[in-house]
């Protein structure tokens, strides 16, 4: 093999690594419209969730990268409002599952005494539809109503959010439900883990005989085995 399709695959293999183990991906914090691949400043809320649905995004959803991968580069007109909320009575925690491109999501748990700092995108008939798309309706997530108000980031409040759940169920680590630590919250019982520290822990309970490296690029990229990993993970880590 050459140094120039050595380089290459190397830099695939680092694409692979860097996708898997920075989900959720960064996000601007507060209200943005994403059109064009991009975070935009907004300038009128209203006139963008006008006709819109509130469907909540906890984890990679509410991130520029992501969106733009599920819905390329939109047009200004078709822009998606995403709107810091935070969420009473629920906490961000880990699915039992592994994501087609090696990472192990996010989940929404109802938690008494936990708020959670999130998102709600504001999506289009046919924006909803891509999401199930891309969230694997009835494999992966549901979307439901969420049945409890959120507060948005300009102090509004509303209750018809919808949000996707997990079909998996939470992962449990040494027996407890543990938070997703990428995810700001409040009142936490005890310490979270970041998904790379899942990951890690699902590398060593299942692959030790190869690198870390290695078993997420193979997640990534081998379907049968992402769900042998995926079925172990029901039985926790």
């Amino acid at each position: 093999m050459s140094a120039t399709a050595n380089a290459t695959s190397a830099e695939t293999d680092d694409a692979t690594l860097r996708r898997a183990l920075d989900y959720p991906y960064g996000w601007p914090g507060a209200c943005y419209a994403f059109h064009g691949g991009h975070a935009h400043a907004v300038f009128d809320r209203a006139a963008l969730r006008r006709g819109r649905r509130p469907v909540l995004a906890y984890g990679s959803n509410r991130a520029p990268a992501q969106l733009c991968r599920k819905f390329g580069a939109l047009p200004a007109a078709s822009a998606i409002l995403v709107e810091r909320c935070e969420l009473d009575g629920f906490d961000i925690v880990h699915s039992a599952h592994v994501t087609s491109y090696g990472a192990i999501p996010a989940a929404l748990l109802p938690r008494a005494g936990v708020s959670v700092v999130i998102a709600v995108t504001w999506l289009d008939d046919q924006q909803v539809e891509e999401m199930d798309q891309s969230e694997r309706a009835g494999r992966n997530y549901g979307r439901r109503e969420l049945g409890v108000d959120a507060r948005l980031g300009d102090g509004a409040t509303f209750g018809n959010v919808e949000a996707y759940f997990t079909d998996h169920g939470p992962l449990h680590v040494d027996g407890d439900i543990v938070s997703q630590a990428d995810i700001e919250a409040r009142g936490r019982p005890g310490r979270g883990l970041r998904n790379a520290e899942v990951l890690s822990r699902a590398h060593g309970a299942f692959a030790t005989d190869i690198a870390f490296e290695a078993f997420v690029i193979r997640l990534a990229r081998d379907e049968a085995y992402r769900d042998e990993v995926t079925s172990r993970l029901k039985a926790g880590l």
